[in-house]
């Protein structure tokens, strides 16, 4: 084994191992004797920082503790050897006794650590580790002295050097003189969350009750108003497509007097009296009926500023057509309950029936503001001026500006129809352009007759489910909004071929049926 003279920085003269691959532990062996004798030499090691953990179980799997922190701090040696045996057998690297006659063992770390019976046998066992140090500063005499007395990296094992301090102890106690206390607490802390958690079950009942004494008092409150309620929501679906052709035929032979007695086409109503009125289907017959009514009797009759009133006009539509009995059942129902306490803190819009939902609410209108809309439009027209906000209209157009403005009305629809024509003429002359042999405009015909078979295709489908299900015997169908097939009248909530939930009960009416096909091509 060779040896290198070395002379450090102060002048003292030493010497080092020499560190080669012919000799690859001797570095490793030198380091380790090296530090060993430096703590032999100094007498003296810091103490690495240590946290005392104290734990002490309470109840319900919690746990009282505190720690204490100990920084790292200097000791001095009253004595100290190298590679003492000890009674189990063990031999540290450096074992010292301190002033409280408590025994240290330092372990150096250069290669090997302590393992892990050493660790476990041993108490009080600090290990210091020079496995990272750089050859300059185990060369430097001062600096491996500095690293091995207080820089390098070390830990404790087991140290009841310090666990067992007074100050522990004395931490210890105070902690054991709370842990009654604490259980006391922590039961109560217990007791209080399980009394909660049954305050908050009753709760819970309460309220499934309070819902379920709800829903049976809204279905026992409903029941006299369950006719009405279907009929209204088979009007809100599908039910004013049904009754369209059948209010038209029916209303034809009064039509025809009407247009006889103001002297106009039959085939060019006036406007004004045809205005379509969001559910306007609460009156018997159909609104060119009972707005002619309304009209003729108030406003062509009358001069240009006078006042006429919603209530004049309601009077004579329900004299010339009649409200159908269950829209005016609701209606009243509606009323009545538009000034309960319950509805005093809602908009106007949101005020309803308790026992009915928002979409039946809403669709449930009086007969008064289905002839207020009408006249409001009237107004938008210039006909009427709003005198008494929802009660009162003056009169501003005579009768005969208002022939004058249906003339040219009707003038301008003429004007429109001839431009129409004109220009499909001009669109044929172009197609004829572009497709000037007869064979291309064949080929042109039977792609967009393809087309159109494939936009049908599921049309027919619905006519042909609707006419099945009819000759099956059924008097109604399910008909889906969403794919526009029919299903029969069975309970599901889903439509079985989209799946859509928007399902609405149909009436497999002869009308209804004649007419079907018409009406799926103008659905949207």
């Amino acid at each position: 084994m060779s040896l290198v003279a070395k002379c450090s920085v102060a002048g003292r003269f030493y010497f080092a191992h020499h560190r080669g691959a012919e000799c690859p532990g001797g570095y490793e062996t030198a380091l380790h004797k090296m530090a060993k004798q430096i703590l032999i030499d100094a007498g003296r090691v810091w103490l690495p920082e240590r946290d005392v953990l104290l734990s002490l179980p309470l109840v319900f799997d919690e746990t009282l503790t505190e720690t204490l922190h100990f920084k790292s701090r200097e000791v001095h040696f009253v004595s100290v050897v190298s590679e003492k045996r000890l009674e189990n057998g063990l031999i540290p690297d450096v074992t010292a006794l301190l002033r409280n006659n408590a025994e240290v063992h330092v372990e150096i770390l250069v290669t090997h650590a302590v393992d892990a019976d050493k660790s476990q046998m041993l108490d009080n066992v600090l290990e210091i580790d020079l496995s990272l140090l750089s050859e300059e500063t185990v060369l430097g005499p001062v600096a491996l002295e500095t690293e091995v007395l207080k820089l390098a990296p070390r830990w404790w094992h087991r140290c009841s050097l310090i666990d067992e301090l007074p100050k522990v102890q004395a931490t210890r106690k105070a902690l054991e003189a709370r842990v009654p206390e604490e259980i006391k607490r922590l039961k109560r802390k217990r007791e209080q969350e399980e009394a909660a958690e049954r305050k908050k079950e009753r709760a819970a009942q309460r309220k499934e009750k309070r819902r379920r004494d709800l829903l049976k008092k809204k279905a026992e409150a409903r029941k006299p108003f369950e006719k009405a309620l279907t009929n209204l929501e088979q009007m809100e679906s599908m039910g004013w497509l049904t009754m369209a052709d059948r209010l038209t035929k029916r209303a034809k032979p009064q039509l025809e007097l009407i247009a006889q007695r103001l002297r106009f086409d039959l085939g060019k109503w006036p406007a004004f009296m045809n205005i379509t009125v969001h559910q306007d289907w609460m009156f018997k017959e159909d609104r060119r009926l009972w707005q002619s009514a309304v009209f003729e009797s108030l406003i062509l009759s009358n001069e240009p500023g006078q006042i006429i009133s919603v209530a004049q006009a309601l009077a004579y539509a329900e004299k010339a057509v009649g409200v159908r009995e269950w829209a005016l059942k609701l209606s009243q129902l509606k009323q009545s309950h538009l000034k309960k306490p319950y509805n005093q803190d809602k908009s106007y819009e949101l005020r309803g029936v308790w026992f009915l939902t928002h979409a039946e609410n809403r669709a449930i209108r009086s007969p008064y503001a289905v002839v207020l809309s009408y006249l409001k439009e009237l107004c938008k027209r210039g006909v009427l001026a709003e005198e008494k906000r929802a009660k009162t209209f003056r009169i501003l157009a005579s009768a005969a500006d208002i022939w004058a403005a249906h003339r040219k009305d009707q003038r301008k629809i003429r004007i429109n129809a001839v431009r129409a024509d004109k220009g499909k003429a001009t669109l044929q002359s172009l197609l004829g352009d572009v497709f000037p042999g007869q064979e291309e405009n064949k080929k042109a015909e039977q792609e967009w007759r393809a087309r159109r078979d494939i936009a049908i295709q599921p049309l027919e489908y619905s006519v042909n489910d609707a006419n099945a299900i009819a000759a099956a015997g059924f008097t109604a169908a399910l008909f889906c909004l969403s794919c526009k097939r029919h299903h029969l009248p069975e309970p599901i909530n889903e439509c079985t071929i989209c799946y859509s939930h928007r399902l609405r009960t149909v009436d497999l009416t002869e009308e209804y049926l004649h007419s079907l096909p018409h009406r799926l091509k103008c659905m949207p």
